[in-house]
Formats: structure tokens, C-alpha cells, sequence
């Protein structure tokens, strides 16, 4: 999505995705989005995060002509891109704007989706808003879907005290999907594909507790209701749109069950170095799946 007000972060000890988003008004979603080369585990001191802040973020030292947090960097309207010194003084909180805020520097096109690896929908910013809000839309709800589902395996694998909390947090993904495709839905078929995903998320938690207690059999019968699950929902969004009345449909979820399985595989049985590989083949064949689900509904 294009973003006029661009900021460039500077990570210093103690940021996190969280605390950023905080910050900047935004959510950690779009802060992935934004920045698809950064592993989000592993932030490092010095590593530079373009960020798009949301309603209500100020500039530091704006409002605030005595000083605070110094940084307006470039300034209001400047001509240089990503000049970083402080206005009113006191200590820089590493924040860049990338051509000055409204100025003619480069760096606006940074936050822009069509820049994103595994865009296959061809949109530019010539293309209507529609398009780019729709795609937008389908990406953030599938990309928070798979990063809570991550959480939620490392919360139980390490049996940590926040699995509630998580897992309630990823249970609310079916709705961020389903709020996605409601519009172009009838209001039972959204219902039904609520339920399926909710299903569909309730069946990957058991798989996560089966594999690590070593239940091999249940786990295994667990993993056939995950891929039938699967079909449902292809078969659900086939019967409704022509678009996805096809094998590419299915193969789309089959695959990302087949990365899921793989990535929780992978983890209990310690092989952290492929889990993380395979972490990011998810978040590259999501973006993929979310800008076909977008076509498609564009497409009826």
C-alpha cells in the first residue's frame, strides 16, 4: 500500500515488532509487510525497518518546541533523502524519513506493495484503489494468521504461560479472513467459511499438542481431517465463484498445510535451522495465496 510518510527506524536495543508498532501507531503485521527481507526474530542493532505510521503517530519534536525526542530528520517538505538530524535537540530516537515528509526526496515508493517479493497480481499505483485495498486487505489477514499460528506452536512447545492468550488470538484470525471475503459472500456461505476456518484452526492446535506428547496415531488422524478441512473450504469457495471452481484452489491450501505440517515437524523435533527455512517459504506461498483469493473475488 502506497504510503506517503514513509520513516526509516533505526532498531536500537530493546525495540521489538510490538513495541514498534506501538509506537508508530500501526500493527506488527504491517510492519512485517513492509519490510519482507527482515526475519522478525531476529532483529539486530543497527538494522533499518521502513515503517508506514498510523492515525495519531507525531513526529518527534513536533508540537514540542522545547525539545523531547529530537529526530525530524530531512525536514518538513526537505529536498534530502533520509538526512537524519534533530530539531530542538536531545537524543536521536532513529527515525529517517526517506525524502523528507511531502518533499521531493526519493524513498516514497519503499512501503509500496507492488515492491514486495511474491506480488503476482501485477498491480502498480496507477491501478485503481480498489485493487490495492482488496489485495492489502486479503495479505494482512492471511500474513497474521500464519505468524499467530507460529506463536502458538512455539507457546506450547515451550510450555509457556501465555498458550491462552495466543491461542485466543489466533481463533480471531477466522475472522480477519472471513471479514475479507463477507463482501462477496452470501451471508450463510460467509458463515460456513467462518466455521470451516475456525475448524481449520482448532485441528492445527491438536496437531501441535498430538505431535508433541508423541501421540503418533492421533496425530495422524488429525492430519487427515486437517486436509479435509482443506477441501471443504475449496470446495465452499468453488461452489460460489467460478474463479475457484478449479484444482488450483485446492492445491493452494493443500500446499500451505503441507509448509504448516512441515514447519511444526521441524520444530518439535529440533531441527530449528529448517523450521526457520521453512517459516519463510509459509510467508512467501501466503502472499501468493492472498493475491489469488483477492483475483479471484475481483474476477466474479
Amino acid at each position: 500500500m502506497y504510503c506517503k510518510n514513509n520513516i526509516v527506524h533505526t532498531i536500537q536495543s530493546g525495540d521489538s515488532l510490538y513495541k514498534l508498532s506501538r509506537q508508530y501507531k500501526t500493527t506488527v503485521t504491517e510492519l512485517i509487510l513492509g519490510n519482507p527481507g527482515v526475519n522478525p526474530y531476529n532483529l539486530q542493532i543497527g538494522m533499518k525497518l521502513t515503517i508506514c505510521p498510523g492515525e495519531g503517530y507525531e513526529m518527534p519534536g513536533m508540537g514540542n518546541p522545547d525539545g523531547g525526542n529530537g529526530g525530524t530528520p530531512g525536514g518538513m517538505g526537505g529536498n534530502s533523502a533520509g538526512t537524519s538530524g534533530n530539531m530542538g535537540g536531545g537524543a536521536g530516537t532513529g527515525v529517517e524519513t526517506p525524502g523528507g515528509m511531502g518533499g521531493s526526496g526519493a524513498g516514497n515508493s519503499t512501503g509500496s506493495l507492488g515492491s514486495m517479493g511474491g506480488n503476482d497480481m501485477g498491480t502498480s499505483d496507477s491501478m485503481g484503489g480498489g485493487v490495492m485495498e482488496l489485495q492489502q486487505k486479503m495479505r494482512l489477514a492471511w500474513l497474521s494468521h500464519v505468524y499467530w499460528l507460529r506463536m502458538y506452536l512455539m507457546s506450547v512447545l515451550n510450555d509457556a504461560p501465555d498458550q491462552q492468550e495466543v491461542e485466543e488470538r489466533l481463533l480471531e484470525t477466522a475472522d480477519e479472513i472471513t471479514n475479507v471475503f463477507a463482501g462477496f459472500l452470501p451471508v450463510n456461505v460467509t458463515r460456513q467459511l467462518r466455521n470451516l476456518l475456525t475448524e481449520h484452526i482448532e485441528i492445527g492446535g491438536e496437531i501441535i499438542h498430538a505431535l508433541k506428547a508423541g501421540n503418533t496415531e492421533n496425530y495422524d488422524g488429525l492430519i487427515k481431517e486437517w486436509y479435509a478441512n482443506a477441501n471443504q473450504i475449496a470446495d465452499l469457495l468453488g461452489s460460489q465463484n467460478p474463479y475457484f471452481d478449479n484444482r488450483e484452489t485446492r492445491n493452494m491450501l493443500l500446499k500451505h498445510l503441507d509448509l504448516e505440517r512441515e514447519d511444526i515437524e521441524q520444530q518439535v523435533n529440533g531441527e530449528y535451522g529448517k523450521s526457520i527455512d521453512t517459516f519463510r517459504d509459509i510467508i512467501d506461498h501466503t502472499l501468493r495465496m492472498a493475491d489469488y483469493f483477492a483475483r479471484g473475488l475481483l474476477a466474479r
